[in-house]
């Protein structure tokens, strides 16, 4: 009898410290669930959740990881297109397994019952289906937390997905529009040269500055909420990284040509250019350590700052302008991390990629276009080589890295594709 009684109080103790550990871990992963949905869809800020980035990192990685098996660039387009809008579905859908299986190890660790009892328990309160409940005041509290947390979630969710589509539409409205103006897929000197032959090079500054104003719109929406990176356009050859990549060419080559007119719009794209695709780069694309993604002690892993303002400046010819792109630049480093500080140094150790060739290309077809050119080739593509290395390394990463439509001057892509080129206008004029 003694040895009996005993034996249970020892199997009473174990199971008293298993469910006391159960309950310590519900508790934890309610938290975790709970920030993680704060950081991602409340709080208005650049806040990463390690848990909603590890989702979209698989979903990502999955359609990325079907999309190979295509042969053709539309092919892997029509299968990446799920991407974006599969991450926030999978995102909800993980929240709220998350909770129920906090609430079903908290409702687990304070009462008798099994643990597929409190998943049960937990799944009737949370989704508020009402079949079961709990007998004691601690399971009753943590029922009416459970019937108040699922509504709560996919209400938050069913404002999210507004929010979202509203972006985007904003978003897409300009790269449809641009397509016709620059082509498709865009490329900056057919921009130009569509401009030039519509006599419509006196609006090229409103066009240049509604773009910067555009990019500024893209960085804040886009790290707020990172599943928008990966959200295609409706057609496969547009992208919102090859157009602003394009308009971006259209402004430095416009700088690099012509020095008769203002380019202060120019230069404002140029800039709010170059900060969108660093953004993109950093928070999205560059690679990174794992320990520094990890709450908490990713901040003791930091990188040692060693950019300079002037490698993020955009030359000028101007001291004046120099000076005040030397300025912002000093502004922008002040307000990142170490790390991507140190992800950008990296970055700008690089030399343009894009050839002599190719500019000369661009060069000889605006010429052929008449186009207002101050210029010699050798002082232009001096000058435009200096602009495009403050931008070409994020934006080939960007361009890479999403599988965006294989547009010129756009940069190489993982599975090596052929480059597509918009249709040229001054063929069409020979034909006239």
């Amino acid at each position: 009898m003694i040895h009996v009684t005993a034996l249970n109080l020892t199997v009473s103790a174990a199971e008293l410290a298993s469910r006391s550990f159960c309950f310590v871990v519900g508790v934890l992963l309610f938290l975790a669930m709970i920030v993680s949905l704060l950081r991602t869809i409340v709080v208005p800020r650049a806040l990463r959740s390690f848990f909603s980035t590890l989702i979209m990192n698989a979903v990502v990685g999955i359609s990325w990881g079907l999309a190979r098996t295509r042969r053709h660039y539309k092919g892997r387009d029509a299968v990446m297109a799920w991407g974006g809008p599969l991450i926030i579905i999978v995102t909800l859908l993980a929240w709220l397994i998350g909770f129920l299986f906090a609430y079903g190890l908290m409702i687990y660790g304070v009462g008798g019952n099994t643990f597929g009892d409190a998943l049960a328990q937990a799944g009737s309160s949370l989704f508020t289906l009402g079949f079961d409940a709990g007998h004691t005041g601690d399971q009753t509290i943590l029922d009416f937390m459970a019937a108040a947390t699922g509504p709560i979630v996919i209400a938050l969710m069913i404002g999210f997905l507004p929010t979202i589509y509203s972006i985007y539409t904003k978003r897409e409205v300009a790269v449809t529009q641009i397509s016709s103006e620059a082509g498709e897929p865009a490329w900056g000197p057919e921009f130009l040269t569509r401009a030039h032959l519509t006599d419509r090079m006196q609006e090229n500054d409103d066009i240049f500055q509604n773009w910067a104003a555009w990019a500024t719109s893209l960085r804040l929406t886009h790290l707020t909420y990172p599943a928008l990176v990966h959200v295609r356009s409706a057609r496969a050859q547009r992208h919102y990284a090859t157009s602003l990549l394009a308009m971006m060419d259209a402004a430095a080559l416009s700088v690099s040509l012509n020095h008769e007119r203002e380019h202060h719009q120019a230069y404002t794209l140029l800039a709010q250019g170059v900060q969108t695709f660093n953004t993109l780069y950093v928070s999205n694309i560059a690679p990174r350590r794992f320990v520094s993604r990890l709450p908490i002690l990713g901040h003791l892993f930091k990188s040692t700052p060693k950019i300079d303002s002037a490698m993020i400046a955009m030359p000028s010819r101007e001291p004046g302008r120099a000076a005040v792109q030397m300025a912002a630049s000093a502004d922008a480093i002040r307000g990142m991390t170490d790390e991507a500080i140190g992800l950008l140094d990296d970055g700008e150790a690089k030399t343009v990629t894009l050839t002599r060739a190719e500019f000369d290309e661009a060069y000889g077809m605006l010429e052929e276009a008449e186009f207002s050119i101050e210029y010699n080739a050798d002082d232009a593509w001096e000058f435009f080589k200096s602009l495009r290395q403050r931008y070409e390394f994020a934006a080939y990463a960007v361009c890479s890295k999403l599988d965006a439509p294989p547009a010129p001057w756009s940069g190489p892509r993982r599975v090596p594709t052929p480059t597509v080129a918009p249709a040229r206008a001054l063929k069409y004029l020979e034909e006239q």
